[in-house]
């Protein structure tokens, strides 16, 4: 069965609703208090805004996307399939590498070396540290004979919620 634009906003406001009025406080006569009924009604309402926002033609949440790359010839396996299979894997993890990053950025740590006034020696390293969540498998594509690319996206506003709830933990 598959509700309309309006049902769905109206099933989830009455839905709300009832939960809300499970928490209610009650008086000794078992009626709920007016101002916890007015701030039910507020909660429910601005649920219900929320989700007619979201539903709007005009609605835009951006996303944040991120790329990885990986070749099928140096996978470790006989089985072309399967090499195949491992590389659209290990793409994959890179795009959630590159995701992280930019969530949580780099850690980069460098080391240049210098002898008799030449330069002997540069290395640099870098590392990301973090968890991804509800991210979106956008495409998975081959690229020429040898490479898969995967695209993954997270949207914006649910990455805002997750930092607000991880802040309030915190505090």
């Amino acid at each position: 069965m598959q509700l309309t634009t309006i049902a769905k906003p109206a099933i989830f406001a009455a839905a709300s609703i009832l939960v809300t009025a499970c928490e209610l406080p009650v008086t000794n006569n078992g009626q709920a208090t007016g101002q916890a009924q007015q701030s039910a009604m507020q909660t429910t309402q601005a649920i219900t805004n929320e989700i007619a926002l979201a539903e709007s033609p005009d609605y835009y949440d951006s996303k944040i996307f991120a790329t990885g790359f990986s070749a099928i010839a140096i996978q470790p396996s006989k089985n072309l399939n399967q090499r195949r299979l491992m590389a659209i894997r290990a793409a994959k993890i890179d795009a959630y590498r590159v995701l992280a990053e930019q969530i949580y950025g780099a850690r980069l740590d460098a080391r240049t070396t210098v002898a008799e006034g030449m330069l002997t020696s540069d290395v640099l390293s870098s590392a990301v540290r973090g968890t991804i969540m509800a991210a979106e498998t956008v495409s998975i594509e081959p690229k020429g004979n040898d490479t898969y690319t995967v695209i993954l996206s997270i949207s914006r506003s649910h990455l805002e919620r997750l930092i607000k709830v991880y802040q309030q933990g915190r505090g």
